[in-house]
């Protein structure tokens, strides 16, 4: 991984092997960032996305091995209490030209991927009744 502070912002260059979620936590702790949203591209050889069942209160999940372009990858990083939180959601394109997509769990690069980062201020987390997850609270 290698990045580069901008005027309003970041530039974040991911590299064969690097894991997109942990990789965005270690450079966020690397610059102190406490809030932020992000969008890239570049390709995966791995991932896990998901399809939240409100319902079920419970994400669907798949695993994907095979590369992929990432076509989209949008997201924010935040905070659980002390835990850092990185929430992505991508769209991967196959050789036969059908997307797919969800909330990202996992992401292996296989050539490359192209991070914009904006930071903000601290975002946090709290757990919404509703719907069983973590969202963000704003006061």
């Amino acid at each position: 991984m290698e990045y580069r502070k901008e005027k309003d912002g970041y530039i974040v260059v991911l590299e064969i092997g690097d894991e997109i979620i942990g990789s965005l936590i270690e450079f966020a702790r690397a610059e102190s960032i406490d809030g932020g949203v992000f969008t890239g591209i570049g390709a995966l050889g791995e991932a896990e996305i998901g399809f939240f069942d409100l319902e079920k209160k419970a994400y669907r999940r798949k695993t994907i091995k095979m590369q992929r372009e990432l076509i989209s990858l949008n997201g924010n990083f935040a905070f659980d209490g002390e835990n850092p939180v990185v929430h992505a959601h991508v769209v991967l394109g196959g050789p036969d030209f059908v997307c797919e997509g969800g909330h990202l769990f996992r992401g292996i690069v296989s050539v490359t991927c192209e991070i914009e980062f904006r930071p903000k201020a601290r975002i946090d987390r709290d757990l919404e009744e509703k719907t069983g997850l973590k969202l963000w609270k704003l006061n």
